[in-house]
């Protein structure tokens, strides 16, 4: 998954000038896909190198000429290719979920400030996804309903800042009750013996491959209780 497979999708509904996309890009697929301007130039080009895209120079004076990109047949199959290709589940890599994870190990001021500092980027994150969500909602229904898949995305982005601020409140009131400031070691064996011992599976677990090696065994004594 990259950036060109999402430029993909984008064309896929049709063609249009570099500008064009880089400004349409960030108010369809902006939220689901970070992408500076130079990003988005730079793998048009390469697509186009790569024999995915037919680009022509269209007349825009009195501006200088534009490049229109479209979406040509082996563009199309790449495109439906890479839909047709099942996802790699999402691994979860959040640094400051290892730091709240170790809130009894720090400075509980300098976290709530963090915390905060966080707070104020999904607060305008949200506001930002409210004024867009109004903006779908504008649409006559019917052409709504053809895109019910960009709103749905939309209205996911939208429950997760809203579900991180619900979230946000509870750390809060955990930083201010400070109950795990003093722990004691008798305190840390028993969590860690509790959680190393749970006996639950990790969820993406699965049962060890047997080596050739012992594969090879298994069939040999097989064959023996067979004689």
């Amino acid at each position: 998954m990259s950036l060109r497979h999402v430029l993909l999708v984008y064309l896929g509904s049709g063609g249009a000038a570099g500008y064009d996309i880089v400004k349409g890009f960030q108010h369809t697929y902006g939220y689901l896909w970070n992408a500076s301007f130079q990003q988005i130039y730079r793998d048009l080009a390469k697509l186009h190198k790569d024999g995915l895209l037919d680009c022509e120079t269209v007349d825009n004076a009195p501006r200088p000429p534009r490049k229109v990109y479209h979406l040509n047949q082996a563009g199309w199959q790449a495109m439906q290719e890479w839909l047709a290709k099942p996802i790699a589940v999402p691994r979860l890599n959040d640094g400051f979920m290892v730091k709240v994870a170790a809130m009894h190990l720090q400075d509980p001021d300098t976290l709530a400030t963090e915390l905060n500092q966080l707070r104020e980027h999904y607060r305008r994150t949200l506001e930002h996804l409210y004024r867009k969500r109004a903006v779908f909602e504008s649409l006559p229904a019917t052409v709504l309903s053809k895109f019910m898949g960009v709103f749905l995305t939309l209205k996911r982005g939208i429950r997760l800042a809203e579900t991180w601020l619900e979230w946000a409140e509870e750390v809060d009131k955990v930083l201010a009750a400070r109950e795990w400031q003093h722990i004691t070691p008798e305190e840390v064996r028993v969590f860690l013996d509790t959680l190393q011992g749970d006996g639950l599976p990790q969820p993406d677990s699965s049962e060890p491959v047997a080596r050739k090696g012992t594969a090879r065994r298994k069939k040999s004594d097989d064959a023996s209780r067979k004689e």
